[in-house]
């Protein structure tokens, strides 16, 4: 029987951690134990991309070679890998179905019996209803502190700050990126005496050599450049009115306060 393969991981950290390799070799392994076809050009794997949408480049890919009738099956380790929402599961899996494609995952230790598709269902569903559980509670959760001033996600990816985690009872703190600041200067200094286009000062970035953001890309693209010229206010605004909407009253703000005031003042909000 000639077959497909298909894997994916969600996110870069993953990518990273080669999980999508050892998707691979235990598919790869399993083919070669009940002695399948196996095309490379039959491999379908997306690195990085969200099992919550269906518009993922490589199971594009499979979907319009499993109409052309190019393999029989497809074999993926486990269900959500395929789709994390179960209503995205059955509309790929009708897909397939239709065009005589049959589906084999690794993990399912119910089997392809009507009994068994149907605990396959059931389990799906309840893994939905799990996952959105979670995100709710992360959200309740982070939403909680944010309202006390102690989760501050912009200040992880902006360009010229850096963020200092709770310590030693200390809030979360931003301060400004010493060499990342002299970058937005120069940006600005370009953009606004030299007349430069964002093009240009991407050009000149990357001729400079001057990093990106650790863990983001390694060159400049206009994008990030036109993140930085547009900012209209400093972050450290929304760290000011953090303070100020949390439950701590009105006797306490001024031990707070005090230690923004350089931060603040570096950056000249208020002009």
């Amino acid at each position: 029987m000639q077959v497909a393969l298909y894997a994916r991981v969600s996110t870069s950290q993953q990518e990273k951690m080669d999980t999508i390799d050892s998707q691979l070799a235990a598919l790869q392994a399993y083919v070669a134990s009940q002695e399948y076809t196996l095309f490379p050009e039959h491999i379908f794997l997306d690195n990085g991309v969200s099992g919550s949408r269906l518009d993922r480049p490589a199971l594009d890919r499979l979907r319009d070679q499993a109409r052309l009738g190019e393999f029989e099956a497809v074999i993926i380790l486990s269900p959500d890998r395929l789709a994390r929402s179960y209503p995205h599961q059955w509309v790929l899996l009708e897909e397939l179905k239709k065009v005589g494609c049959r589906v084999m995952f690794l993990a399912n230790p119910f089997g392809d019996s009507p009994h068994g598709q149907l605990l396959a269902q059931m389990q799906g569903m309840i893994a939905e209803y799990e996952r959105s559980q979670i995100t709710e509670r992360t959200r309740r959760g982070r939403l909680h502190k944010a309202r006390k001033a102690e989760f501050m996600s912009w200040a992880y990816r902006i360009y010229g700050y850096r963020s200092t985690p709770k310590q030693a009872g200390m809030p979360p703190r931003v301060a400004i990126h010493p060499e990342q600041a002299d970058v937005v200067r120069e940006i600005f200094g370009w953009l606004l005496h030299e007349q430069l286009t964002t093009r240009q000062i991407v050009k000149r970035l990357n001729a400079q050599h001057i990093p990106t953001r650790p863990g983001r890309n390694q060159v400049w693209h206009a994008a990030s450049v036109r993140s930085i010229s547009r900012r209209k206010a400093p972050p450290q605004n929304a760290v000011a009115c953090a303070f100020f909407r949390s439950s701590l009253r009105a006797s306490f703000r001024h031990a707070i306060l005090p230690s923004l005031w350089p931060l603040l003042q570096a950056d000249q909000i208020g002009k």
